[in-house]
């Protein structure tokens, strides 16, 4: 069964969720912008019969703290890293879904010897024009305005993104982000300057590279395919929330690559 707690850090509490037996190397997972550790809930009850999981709430997100402001993804890498050190996890496996996705690529080039393996749904490897494109089109935040019209532009924000396919989660989405405001605007602000190519040009560990054709990144897991070749690369169903709604696909995905890399 995935259990919920808080691990206290230097900066703050971090809340997570959790399963799977305690002698097995952990995956980690962190979330993609404006959900949770929530979207994983369903692929971590399909792994959790032999794999230890955790998934974050990054900082400003789900029931995690607020952080202060900030103007790099890279502090809130520092700060899941603050999550991990504290729960004792010397090594393990990094499974990040979009924003996320930078993150563990990020905590592989900062810790080869812990970092066993990076797992990637939507991975940020695009080229300057195309991250301009992105900025025009996911930046910002609707903040709560008095009329409520903050409510249909994040309703409209989450069709948009493929979220109506399951209603129940869609709702879940919808809470998690109105709650995410303020931190969802940071990371739109400085996400597409995060040096993704940096992080996976120092990548030392094995690769798994996932995305659905309708994910809004789908062109940045062809562009890190081409990049890293030797990486295994699975296509999966489920627009911008994979784990979710596909958690068969995703968590095959995991045991096949896991089973290749003798983990």
């Amino acid at each position: 069964m995935i259990k919920k707690a808080y691990v206290d850090t230097p900066s703050g509490q971090i809340h997570y969720r959790y399963g799977g037996p305690v002698d097995a190397t952990p995956i980690i997972f962190l979330h993609q912008n404006v959900s949770s550790s929530k979207m994983y809930e369903r692929t971590l009850a399909a792994l959790e019969d032999r794999f230890r999981v955790y998934a974050f709430d990054l900082p400003g997100f789900g029931e995690s703290y607020d952080p202060p402001p900030f103007t790099s993804i890279s502090e809130l890498t520092l700060r899941v890293m603050e999550a991990v050190d504290e729960l004792g996890l010397a090594e393990f496996h990094a499974f990040g879904n979009h924003t996320g996705a930078g993150m563990v690529a990020e905590l592989a080039m900062l810790y080869p010897e812990r970092v066993k393996s990076v797992m990637m749904v939507g991975p940020l490897r695009l080229t300057d024009e195309e991250k301009q494109w992105y900025r025009e089109n996911f930046s910002g935040s609707a903040a709560p305005d008095v009329a409520g019209t903050y409510l249909a532009e994040t309703w409209e924000y989450l069709t948009g993104l493929g979220a109506t396919r399951d209603m129940d989660m869609c709702n879940d989405e919808m809470w998690l982000a109105l709650r995410a405001w303020r931190a969802r605007g940071m990371v739109y602000r400085c996400v597409w300057d995060y040096p993704f190519d940096e992080f996976i040009a120092h990548l030392q560990c094995p690769v798994l590279l996932l995305a659905a054709p309708d994910d809004v990144l789908y062109l940045g897991y062809q562009r890190t395919k081409e990049a890293l070749p030797e990486a295994l690369a699975i296509e999966l169903t489920g627009a911008n929330f994979e784990p979710n709604l596909d958690p068969q696909g995703t968590s095959a995905a995991v045991r096949r690559f896991m089973d290749g890399i003798g983990a």
